[in-house]
């Protein structure tokens, strides 16, 4: 309920700012050109509907390859650090650094790599989920209960018994807060390895960016944060479903 309430009030403001904003653009309209009003965008999403959709459909596909690679990863790498710690405290500090490194940065060097293509995208987007699933996950692996381990040890379980039947499932919680966080990231960094090519959300941003196409720019603006914030409420739907013990099925976040 309290999430409820919440998108009610943030719809609320939404609609609020949008309408605030159609009314100062007609009256400033004159001052401040490079500005479209809501209404204006809305014309122009209809009007380059064709290539918004052109571009944004191999946008997902990165994006989606990149959230499913990186976080693959991320996983990969937090049950290696669970299972082995000194290999934590040996290699924490270079991901963090890695993770420091701007996506803008990486995105011309993987350009120059691979070429002009989905690769390139697919590897930003996948970087940028890849943090935040390995951290997530890391701590949601040693989240489990020191009676439900003691329990698997008495039973003699293997070491992928337990991975399985004890830490996976307390890790759920914060793998779903993670893919949370990964789905926009993941448009963000595809978007971002679109820059510099031929096809894409950013190849359009950039594109209507040095032709001048005020319009366009903001239409393609607007359906990218759609579509990373429809990225978010899937996942959060999706924790409601699978965590049913989680904070965000008791309605706390």
């Amino acid at each position: 309920m309290k999430g409820a309430r919440g998108w009610t009030v943030t719809l609320i403001v939404l609609v609020g700012v949008v309408v605030l904003w159609e009314i100062a653009e007609r009256l400033v309209a004159a001052r401040f050109p490079l500005v479209p009003a809501p209404s204006a965008i809305g014309g122009a999403i209809v009007r380059f509907a064709t290539p918004i959709w052109l571009n944004l459909r191999l946008t997902l596909i990165e994006s989606a390859l990149g959230l499913v690679s990186g976080s693959l990863l991320g996983l990969a790498v937090a049950a290696v650090f669970v299972r082995w710690p000194r290999l934590e405290r040996s290699l924490y500090n270079l991901i963090v650094t890695i993770h420091s490194i701007p996506l803008v940065a990486v995105a011309p060097i993987l350009l120059i790599w691979f070429g002009v293509g989905i690769t390139a995208p697919t590897i930003v987007a996948g970087l940028a989920c890849f943090f935040p699933m390995a951290v997530n996950a890391t701590r949601g692996l040693r989240a489990a209960s020191a009676s439900s381990l003691d329990l698997m040890r008495a039973l003699d379980a293997s070491q992928i018994q337990t991975f399985l039947r004890v830490r996976g499932p307390a890790s759920l919680p914060y793998v779903m807060a993670a893919l949370k966080l990964g789905a926009p990231a993941a448009v963000l960094g595809a978007t971002v390895g679109e820059w510099l090519g031929t096809a894409g959300v950013g190849y359009l941003l950039f594109s209507a960016m040095v032709n001048f196409q005020v319009e366009l720019l903001w239409a393609t603006m607007v359906i990218a944060t759609g579509v990373a914030l429809a990225g978010y409420l899937l996942f959060s739907v999706a924790e409601r479903v699978l965590v049913a013990w989680g904070p965000s099925a008791r309605g706390e976040t």
